[in-house]
């Protein structure tokens, strides 16, 4: 209620803006922080590199440190100077991008974003005007429930952030385990990291041994520095994450958390994952016909320095930040009459639907989007492990476009929980 009355009075303050049809053509990125950008930096290096790109697009980076009303501060301040907005890449947070998103449907300006996972986000009354490039985190649950019911691990305790977006995913989680008779003992809240030590402390006391957790990064590092504290680690224990837990969250800075790197990794070691990542792709189809080795690609954004563990959002920026140029590049070459005479509600309809309908082969394979503005990517699953510096590797894909549903496994043939990564062999291809 409080975020569409503030938004009533930022549409009230900057309202029917008068863009002059001569300016720039102008493309906001908006990311957590600069590292998150990484993606969409390539990108547009990649763009000028490759492409004839008109000089009346211009790029620019705002970051939002995961704080909704600094990413809609961004926006108003481009709108208020009078700029020609027609697009917006971003959030990477899904509050963020919600709350862009009611903002930028008064302005017909399309959003893209390339990880933002929450369901609320698929209704496209209140986003009208919203697509990403990851599926709703809902869709995910299906595979949890999958994992679960093929090891035969009926008993689970949750842990969840008490934000919408996680408990959101908690409850429609709780409804397909009650259909498939899979009991939740208990769903503990968690409203900050000073609740973390009594929550693991009865985790050991409930007997806990398969636990998913539904949180960003920050809350799941404390969790491993509370459950080593407490010993609550090793052979007996299954964590499944959430994919709101990035590649890299171990490698971050435990300055300050009282635990290291290594102690948390002791716990990590062997947890398992879920996340919408890329096809398997091998080459980069231009819009315009032409088509490059995806390895070249991947060489032109990283180096020597390219991550084992897969593209993820760093592709996902790519890919959404090349759209969205491409598509409006086409249509001011083609001498668009709605580029150079319609108004700004016209404008942003077209790209939409160009953006909707992209023929475009990128890092994350095909290009498509379903009904809801959510990219049809398959859902991998991946497992942490020490062999990996605890940087996350595939083990199966889960397509629910398809209906593909296979998942190679790194297990024995006991069905016990804790079977740790060193002792795994990959033995078979089990289908759902």
């Amino acid at each position: 209620m409080l975020l569409s009355k503030i938004l009533a009075v930022v549409v009230v303050y900057v309202v029917c803006a008068s863009f002059n049809n001569d300016s720039e053509f102008l493309v906001v990125v908006i990311s957590t922080n600069q590292n998150t950008s990484f993606g969409s930096r390539k990108a547009e290096a990649f763009l000028h590199e490759f492409y004839n790109i008109s000089k009346l697009i211009r790029i620019e980076y705002r970051y939002d440190g995961g704080n909704p009303g600094l990413a809609v501060k961004h926006v108003v301040d481009v709108l208020k100077e009078n700029r020609r907005l027609v697009a917006v890449v971003g959030s990477g947070k899904s509050q963020c991008s919600m709350a862009l998103g009611q903002l930028l449907k008064h302005y017909s300006i399309p959003q893209i974003s390339p990880n933002s996972a929450s369901s609320l986000l698929s209704d496209k009354n209140e986003y009208p005007f919203f697509l990403r490039m990851t599926t709703s985190a809902l869709e995910r649950n299906f595979v949890r429930i999958k994992l679960l019911k093929y090891f035969g691990w009926k008993r689970v305790f949750v842990v969840t952030e008490a934000i919408e977006l996680f408990y959101d995913i908690y409850k429609h989680f709780h409804e397909n385990a009650v259909k498939h008779n899979i009991s939740i003992v208990e769903n503990f809240l968690v409203h900050g990291k000073h609740e973390l030590m009594s929550i693991v402390a009865n985790l050991i006391k409930h007997d806990a041994r398969i636990i998913l957790m539904f949180s960003y990064g920050s809350i799941a590092r404390d969790f491993l520095c509370n459950a080593y504290f407490h010993g609550f680690y090793g052979k007996r224990y299954q964590i499944i994450f959430s994919s709101s837990v990035s590649n890299y969250f171990l490698a971050k800075d435990f300055q300050g958390m009282g635990c290291s790197q290594e102690h948390a990794g002791l716990v990590l070691e062997g947890s398992i994952r879920e996340v919408a990542n890329n096809v398997e792709n091998d080459m980069f189809v231009h819009p315009y016909g032409s088509t490059q080795n995806i390895t070249d690609v991947i060489d032109f954004m990283y180096g020597e320095d390219m991550p084992f563990f897969g593209l993820g959002v760093d592709g996902a920026a790519f890919d959404a930040l090349m759209i969205t140029v491409l598509n409006l590049n086409e249509m001011i070459l083609q001498n668009n009459s709605i580029m150079l005479f319609g108004d700004n509600d016209h404008l942003g309809r077209a790209l939409l639907n160009k953006l909707s309908n992209s023929n475009f082969q990128g890092m994350l394979g095909k290009i498509e989007f379903d009904e809801s503005g959510s990219f049809k990517r398959q859902i991998e699953i991946q497992i942490f492990s020490k062999s990996f510096s605890y940087y996350p590797e595939s083990i199966g894909f889960y397509d629910p476009t398809t209906g593909t549903r296979n998942l190679r496994l790194y297990l024995s043939a006991s069905n016990n929980p804790g079977c740790r990564y060193g002792s795994w062999n990959i033995t078979q291809r089990f289908l759902f």
